[in-house]
């Protein structure tokens, strides 16, 4: 997969911005019934700004005079990979579509204070998601 489009769309939506910070959550899995998915689909904001196909991911995008590209996705995880199906891993992330930097979802909560600390603005879709709203909220108050 050519991994240009998304990596120049995201520097366009940088430059845009000028200064700040922007979070972009992808959709969450929807259950189907008890313990079946239906098939996953990524929130169009997110898959247009990264190409990446997985569940449980967010795009932090860091605009100004250091700017970032990060992605944090689900672990590589090989046990889980025989029910779910294939992940990309921070790692694999990283590499196959283009990031600055990677890390696991699960540090989200605590990078997200520091990533958002002394920006001049933030941008995100307030009242989308309540569940997203309280953590962007709770990082703001840390």
């Amino acid at each position: 997969m050519d991994i240009t489009p998304f990596r120049q769309r995201r520097a366009q939506l940088m430059q845009a911005m000028g200064d700040g910070i922007a979070i972009v959550p992808t959709a969450p899995e929807k259950i189907r019934n008890h313990d079946a998915h239906y098939p996953y689909r990524a929130d169009s904001y997110f898959h247009y700004l990264t190409g990446f196909p997985e569940p449980e991911a967010v795009l932090v995008l860091v605009a100004g005079d250091k700017p970032q590209q990060i992605l944090y996705c689900r672990d590589k995880d090989m046990e889980r990979e025989i029910w779910d199906g294939f992940r990309y891993g921070p790692e694999g992330a990283k590499e196959a579509f283009g990031f600055d930097a990677a890390y696991s979802i699960k540090l989200l909560d605590e990078h997200l204070p520091q990533l958002i600390a002394d920006q001049p603005a933030l941008y995100f879709s307030m009242g989308h998601d309540a569940a997203w709203g309280g953590r962007v909220t709770s990082a703001l108050n840390s």
